[in-house]
């Protein structure tokens, strides 16, 4: 089997928390379900049209932070449009406490996507490395783009181990039996995110996610199977 590999990278990022209401809090790392819709706009599939397709049995999905990142809040006027009008003197505003992730250059996640259908598989990979989506891309909010830098296609399998193993990505807990505290180089971050979603993006499935502050590897002895690439790289699915 085949993995695409490649990063996304952009100046500013929000990745809104499912369970916030008034204050638009963020994510550090986008979600499954964000990536998820980055891969249908990148292969020009509707809005509502790909949650079957693209759910967690048919397109797998591994994410490593690369880099440092910090959060900025800012405060968002939003204005209430009923008319064209408004837009010019709106009627009823409001400010919204907005959390915006950013970093010291750009930020960056690297992102590994393999398909059951080897026709889509071949589909991401033709996009990706022509760096060719049908639609636009961005970091969970439309003001914040970002970009494509394709890194590689190759050869993985699944792989099982008794023994503490690096993982590159980020790592569901309920999957770890183990950290190896004494040789973790970074700081964990918890974090609580969906990871699928059906029709109307109704939830289906909220996980809890670990992964290194600093976008380092994790070394975990992991409960059940994991993918080792051809290089030797082993990483984990959300």
């Amino acid at each position: 089997m085949t993995i695409v590999i490649f990063e996304l990278l952009g100046r500013f990022a929000h990745f809104r928390k499912f369970y916030t209401n008034s204050s638009s809090l963020s994510y550090s790392i986008p979600p499954r379900t964000t990536i998820q819709g980055m891969i249908a706009a990148l292969l020009g599939y509707g809005r509502d049209s790909y949650y079957e397709l693209l759910d967690v049995d048919n397109l797998h999905i591994a994410i490593r932070k690369v880099g440092r990142t910090r959060k900025i809040m800012q405060s968002v006027n939003y204005m209430k449009v009923t008319s064209p009008g408004d837009l010019n003197r709106p009627k009823e505003h409001t400010q919204i406490p907005f959390e915006i992730i950013s970093g010291e250059d750009n930020i960056r996640y690297r992102i590994y996507v393999t398909h059951e259908e080897e026709t889509i598989g071949e589909n991401i990979y033709r996009r990706v490395s022509e760096n060719r989506p049908v639609f636009p891309l961005y970091f969970g909010s439309a003001p914040f783009s970002c970009h494509i830098e394709y890194i590689d296609k190759m050869e993985w399998a699944w792989n099982e181990s008794d023994r503490y193993e690096p993982i590159s990505t980020v790592l569901q807990s309920d999957k770890i039996r183990k950290v190896d505290i004494a040789n973790l180089e970074g700081n964990l971050i918890k974090e609580r995110m969906p990871r699928d979603f059906g029709e109307n993006r109704i939830i289906k499935e909220v996980t809890t996610y670990i992964y290194d502050e600093k976008g380092g590897s994790i070394p975990a002895k992991i409960d059940g199977r994991y993918a080792k690439l051809a290089n030797g790289e082993n990483i984990l699915f959300l």
